[in-house]
C-alpha cells in the first residue's frame, strides 16, 4: 500500500491559495468569453495572455519593493501605506504624498507594463483583427495579473493563520480587485485595438494615449481610495469602466474585421455569421457542374422554396 502523499506546510498553503485565486479568473473568464457560441479569439491566444498578465506581477513587484525602500526615507510616516496598511484621513496633506506614490509609482508601473505588452502583442499578433479581440486579451490579461496579486494577499494570511479574515478578504478582492483589473485590461485592450486599426493619424493618437491614461487614471484613483479607507467610493470609481466595457462587447461595429493577413483594411468587412455559412457551404454542394442545370433543382429555385425545403 503506497504511503499518501505528504506536502510542506508552504506548498499546500501555495497551493490552496492560487485555488482561491482561480475562482474568480475562472467565473469571469467564462462570463466574457466560454459561454460565447462565437468565439473570434484562439482560445491558445486567451491563455498566453493570461499567463502574461501572470508573468507582470513579477517585475511590477519588484519595482514596487524597491520605491517602497526609498519611500521610507522621503516620508518615514507614510511608508507603510505601500505595504497594504490603511492612512487615517486627518487632512489633506496626509493624502498628498501617498497619492503621489500610488499614481507615480504603483498605478504608472502596474498600467505601463501591460500597455508596453499589450501594444506590442496587439501589433504583431495576427490572430487579432477586430476590436473585441482587444477587449478579450485586456480582459484576461487583467484577470492573469489579478489571479497572481491575490494569491499573494491570501498566502500571507494563510501564513498568518488569519482565516477568520480570509473570507472577508476572499468576497473583498473576488468582488473588486478582480474587476477593477477587468475594467482597466478591458478598456485599454479596447482602445488600442481601435488605435492600431484607425487610418487617420490624429484620432489614432487620441485612442493611443487614451489606452494608457484612462486605465492609468482610474487605477490610481481606485488605490488612493482604498488606501485612505474609502472603499464605497473606490467601488462607484469602478462602475463606469465596467459598464462601458459591457456595452462595448455589445456593440457590432466591434465585431467587424478591420485587418486581413497582418494589414489593416481601409473598409471593414463585416463578419459573416455561422448561420449564413452554414447556408452557404450547404448551396454550394447543388451549384456543382453535375446539378447545376438539374431539372428538380431548376424548379425549386424558380419557386423560391429552395431553402425553405432545407
Amino acid at each position: 500500500m503506497t504511503e499518501p502523499i505528504s506536502l510542506p506546510p508552504g506548498v499546500s498553503f501555495a497551493i490552496l491559495a492560487f485555488l482561491l485565486s482561480l475562482l474568480p479568473a475562472g467565473l469571469f473568464i467564462w462570463l466574457t468569453y466560454l459561454r460565447r457560441l462565437n468565439r473570434p479569439v484562439p482560445a491558445g491566444t486567451v491563455t498566453q495572455a493570461f499567463l502574461a498578465g501572470m508573468a507582470l506581477v513579477a517585475p511590477a513587484f519588484f519595482f514596487e519593493s524597491r520605491v517602497a525602500r526609498v519611500w521610507e526615507h522621503v516620508s518615514p510616516a507614510t511608508a507603510h501605506y505601500f505595504a497594504g496598511a490603511v492612512l487615517p484621513l486627518q487632512s489633506i496633506f496626509d493624502v498628498l504624498l501617498p497619492a503621489l506614490g500610488t499614481f507615480l509609482v504603483v498605478a504608472a508601473v502596474e498600467e505601463g507594463l501591460r500597455y508596453g505588452t499589450l501594444a506590442v502583442w496587439l501589433r504583431r499578433s495576427t490572430a487579432v483583427d477586430q476590436v473585441f479581440d482587444g477587449i478579450v486579451l485586456g480582459i484576461a490579461m487583467g484577470l492573469g495579473f489579478a489571479t497572481v496579486e491575490n494569491t499573494l494577499y491570501f498566502l500571507n494570511l494563510i501564513r498568518e493563520g488569519s482565516f477568520d479574515t480570509l473570507i472577508f478578504v476572499f468576497f473583498l478582492r473576488f468582488l473588486i480587485s478582480t474587476l477593477a483589473h477587468i475594467g482597466f485590461g478591458g478598456v485599454m485592450g479596447a482602445l488600442l485595438t481601435r488605435g492600431i486599426f484607425q487610418i487617420y493619424q490624429p484620432t489614432r493618437s487620441q485612442l493611443l494615449t487614451g489606452a494608457f491614461f484612462i486605465p492609468w487614471f482610474l487605477h490610481g484613483l481606485y488605490d488612493l481610495l482604498l488606501g485612505i479607507n474609502q472603499t464605497l467610493y473606490a467601488v462607484l470609481v469602478l462602475l463606469p469602466p465596467l459598464a462601458v466595457l459591457a456595452l462595448w462587447m455589445q456593440r457590432p461595429d466591434f465585431m467587424v474585421y478591420a485587418r486581413e493577413r497582418g494589414r489593416v483594411l481601409v473598409t471593414p468587412r463585416v463578419p459573416v455569421r455561422r448561420e449564413e455559412r452554414l447556408r452557404r457551404a450547404f448551396s454550394r454542394q447543388f451549384y456543382t457542374p453535375w446539378n447545376r442545370y438539374a431539372p428538380w433543382l431548376h424548379e425549386r429555385r424558380m419557386r423560391g422554396n429552395f431553402f425553405k425545403d432545407m
